[in-house]
């Protein structure tokens, strides 16, 4: 019996051995097309990472996508409809082996979001819920710890594709508990001066889609 848990040992010694080496010889730049086709497929717009990619498992598993750029559906839109420079996820371990995903820390550096409005009055973002409910291997129990944004943007364009405004400078955290909420929004934008707070916290959707939400907005300096 003891020279099966010596030789249990020796397995499980190798096994967390590899798990350290094998991320570091294996290019995962390799495999940057298949990351974009799913995510192209998974979200029904054009995915393309312009960097490098790269994956540890430990001793935190997480990935890092660099120069990350969604499309738009949106004709008159020229610029894309997300980018940000990187893309770090972190997977907390235990819920993993519950069947539960729990990403511990999502962080997007200097990310920019363009939201437009087309002449029937829809959203170039509706069309994500529709995606991600219909993916069939999405994890049912996800929970989500920490997104943090560093350096953001977000702008509102009109019908023409013009940008009429934009919040920039935006450092904020958001999290939930499961992908349908509730979320808790907090975070800053603006300089200097003009820099403000603003707060969000909403409930679960209700049965109509409607959300239940309160905010709170301050000049920082007041």
């Amino acid at each position: 019996m003891s020279n099966f848990f010596v030789a249990l040992a020796v397995f499980v010694i190798t096994v967390v051995g590899a798990l350290f080496a094998v991320p570091y010889f294996i290019d995962w730049n390799g495999y940057r097309g298949v990351f974009e086709e799913e995510a192209t497929r998974l979200l029904g717009r054009e995915v393309r990472v312009g960097g490098a990619v790269n994956l540890h498992l430990l001793p935190t598993p997480y990935f890092r996508f660099e120069k990350v750029r969604i499309a738009d559906a949106f004709v008159n839109l020229e610029e894309p409809f997300f980018r940000a420079d990187s893309l770090t996820v972190k997977l907390t371990v235990p819920p993993l082996f519950r069947g539960a995903v729990e990403a511990n820390e999502i962080e997007f550096q200097r990310p920019v979001l363009r939201l437009a409005m087309d002449d029937k009055g829809s959203w170039n973002w509706q069309s994500f819920g529709s995606a991600l409910t219909n993916a069939a291997y999405l994890p049912s129990n996800v929970a989500l710890t920490s997104l943090r944004i560093t350096d953001g943007t977000v702008a509102l364009h009109g019908t023409d594709g013009a940008e009429r405004t934009s919040i920039v400078g935006l450092n904020a955290e958001l999290s939930s508990p499961a992908l349908d909420g509730p979320y808790r929004f907090r975070g800053t934008f603006g300089k200097g001066a003009a820099e403000q707070e603003l707060r969000i916290a909403t409930a679960r959707p209700e049965s109509d889609g409607a959300v239940r939400f309160k905010a709170s907005l301050r000049a920082m300096d007041a």
